[in-house]
């Protein structure tokens, strides 16, 4: 089918996982996305004398819902451009996911439902959806570098993607937040003068020249709850530093 007579690409239409949809299948159309903007806050309260009072609050997952139209030439063909379609999309792990009306925003998530008996036919093409999980409801921007200074905008706390450090003398570290009072330390590991450290929180791992060094940070680190929000100043005590982070959206 000439390319022609085809819906053209809309502009919600989306990368996953750095494709765009309609360049790995040029027969595939986005024809409707719910839940991009979609924001449920659940609250914990306790009952009170007058009303309630809010104990706990959390933002809940959330999930795209995406309506696609495939194109065909032979009826045979929709099975396996399901297929294709249904292989591609699945993922063990979230994956980006960004929009072509607003590049500088990444969604995280995954396949988690796919109906192939869920269509409508007509004449050369077909309609079906799918749903994207997103376990993490926030959006962030590209990653964007800081250094001790996080000038980031984010409502929510968030963490670092990644610290690095090269060390100027071994064996020892410190980084603090010196709005939180929060501490990522290293004392007395095997690091010398010269190394590299990376702190990678979206992994939960150190690397030190690349190698995977996570046993040697202290255990009374906050290296899994090492948050930090805009205006907070991080404190190295050996080597330059770089923060990597993101900015997020609600």
């Amino acid at each position: 089918m000439e390319e022609t007579a085809m819906v053209p690409i809309q502009p919600y239409s989306f990368q996953y996982d750095g494709r765009l949809l309609e360049r790995v299948f040029d027969t595939y159309r986005t024809t409707k996305v719910e839940g991009r903007g979609t924001l449920s806050v659940l609250f914990e309260v306790d009952q009170v004398a007058v009303g309630s009072k809010i104990s706990t609050q959390k933002i809940s997952d959330n999930t795209l819902k995406i309506r696609y139209m495939m194109y065909f030439e032979e009826f045979g063909d929709i099975r396996k451009l399901q297929r294709d379609l249904k292989q591609f999309l699945y993922k063990e792990k979230d994956v980006p996911i960004v929009f072509q009306d607003d590049p500088g925003i990444y969604y995280f998530g995954r396949l988690s439902k796919f109906d192939e008996e869920d269509i409508t036919i007509s004449s050369g093409c077909f309609e079906g959806s799918y749903e994207i999980y997103c376990q993490d409801p926030l959006k962030y921007s590209k990653t964007k570098q800081s250094g001790s200074q996080i000038t980031i905008k984010s409502p929510v706390e968030t963490t670092p993607e990644k610290i690095e450090v090269q060390i100027v003398r071994g064996s020892s570290i410190q980084i603090k937040n010196k709005m939180t009072g929060k501490i990522i330390k290293i004392t007395g590991g095997s690091i010398y003068s010269g190394n590299t450290l990376v702190f990678d929180f979206d992994q939960g791992i150190l690397l030190v020249n690349g190698v995977d060094k996570t046993a040697i940070i202290d255990l009374d680190s906050d290296f899994e709850n090492f948050y930090i929000h805009r205006g907070d100043v991080l404190e190295c005590n050996n080597g330059v530093m770089v923060v990597q982070c993101r900015e997020v959206y609600i």
